[in-house]
């Protein structure tokens, strides 16, 4: 099916299911769960032959039709006062707390998931009115846990201890903000996690590619597409997002000599697009690939080019899904052979290597500085660091380290 086929059958197929079900599809979408049910084959061809989530491809045909009249994230929330809630406390953390806008989407989707399984399990949104008093507390919680028990069940990113813990402490950070402010009396959250056997300190011993296994990915990879999101995730330190969503306008490739970031090509990230990260990135490798692919696109496309590197005109977004991301990591991972832990290793693991590479290049430059810190008295090299050298100083002491462990990774 192509995408008009697409529609096709979701007007005339999905459509009569979800009326069945006693779902209103003038105003509202199916839940993922939902469709995974009824129609997965569905889904996984949106994804394998469109680049598309459900959500992208109902955005794409324009549905539900009255959509435009409400752009609320919780506009499929029947209780006036729960979805007031939920929105006031999203404009909360962003403007208020001024949380970034990632972390703001995270906790967004997080909550709709949630708030629309509750709904579906028990039968109603209001999550309100039980929290008004202790009385009822356990058969809240009961509730709740019942919620958590379909959310683990269906929910693929619920698939490990650490998961699961997030999960559950990014839901309860509505629920507490209730309580903070006297809008609750308690939290139907607390003491989740041991209900369900999560209590337990995950492991969080995250693996990490070795430097010659990013070697053999970068050598398998054929396209310039691939070798990109190899050096974006294990040369540059990006998130897979971030690789995926790389855009021309973010890069200065030919820095001015009085450019404060130095001289080195650099990504350059809007304050609120990143969080726990800096807001520019150098590049020190990968910037001969870079400029061949901006050559390939502007080949390709023309005057038609949107601009992103890794771009996609079957998305809504204009560029490939973090999803695509993964999966052609994973393929490439497993046409190469390489694997961690025995199994195909995910981008976040090289992002990993990054890191630890990037903490290894900070250490050593501490330790040449050990020397100067004794002569000075000084109790540490960092003291030196911080007290004797400009940040830009500091700066390229860290990136001419860095560069070292970096070189080589990424040759032919």
């Amino acid at each position: 099916m192509d995408l008009e086929d697409c529609e096709a059958f979701y007007q005339e197929e999905i459509v009569q299911e979800m009326r069945a079900d006693g779902l209103d599809p003038d105003h509202e979408t199916p839940t993922y769960a939902w469709l995974s049910n009824h129609y997965r084959g569905f889904i996984a061809h949106l994804s394998r032959n469109f680049d598309l989530s459900p959500g992208d491809f109902y955005a794409e045909i324009g549905v539900p039709p009255n959509d435009d009249e409400d752009n609320s994230p919780f506009a499929f929330v029947d209780d006036q006062e729960t979805r007031q809630a939920l929105e006031s406390y999203l404009r909360e953390l962003r403007n208020r707390q001024g949380r970034a806008e990632s972390t703001v989407a995270t906790r967004c989707s997080v909550l709709r998931r949630y708030v629309e399984t509750y709904q579906q399990v028990n039968d109603t949104d209001d999550l309100l009115s039980p929290l008004q008093s202790e009385r009822g507390s356990s058969e809240e919680k009961a509730r709740v846990a019942d919620t958590f028990d379909v959310l683990r069940r269906l929910d693929e990113t619920l698939n490990t201890h650490a998961s699961r813990r997030k999960y559950v402490q990014e839901v309860r950070q509505f629920y507490q903000h209730r309580v903070d402010f006297g809008k609750a009396d308690y939290d139907p959250t607390t003491r989740l996690e041991r209900r369900f056997g999560w209590d337990s300190a995950p492991n969080w011993d995250n693996p990490a590619l070795e430097a010659d296994q990013i070697q053999t990915l970068y050598q398998t990879a054929e396209t310039p597409a691939d070798r990109l999101l190899i050096v974006g995730v294990c040369g540059w330190g990006l998130r897979p997002s971030e690789v995926c969503a790389l855009h021309t306008r973010q890069l200065t490739l030919t820095p001015d000599e009085d450019d404060p970031e130095g001289p080195d090509p650099y990504i350059d990230f809007d304050e609120n697009e990143r969080k726990n990260g800096p807001g520019t990135v150098a590049l020190l490798v990968g910037v001969e690939e870079l400029e061949l692919r901006i050559d390939d696109l502007h080949d390709e496309f023309g005057d038609d080019w949107n601009g992103y590197l890794l771009p996609s005109s079957s998305s809504k977004s204009g560029h490939i899904s973090t999803e695509t991301a993964r999966r052609h990591f994973r393929d490439l991972a497993e046409e190469a052979g390489v694997a961690v832990d025995g199994t195909a290793p995910t981008p976040k693991m090289g992002r990993r290597y990054w890191y630890t590479a990037y903490g290894a290049a900070v250490k050593r430059v501490a330790e040449r500085f050990e020397g100067i810190a004794e002569e000075q008295g000084s109790k540490s090299a960092e003291v030196v660091l911080d007290n004797y050298l400009s940040k830009p100083e500091r700066r390229r002491h860290r990136r001419d380290e860095m560069r070292d462990d970096l070189v080589g990774l990424f040759d032919s």
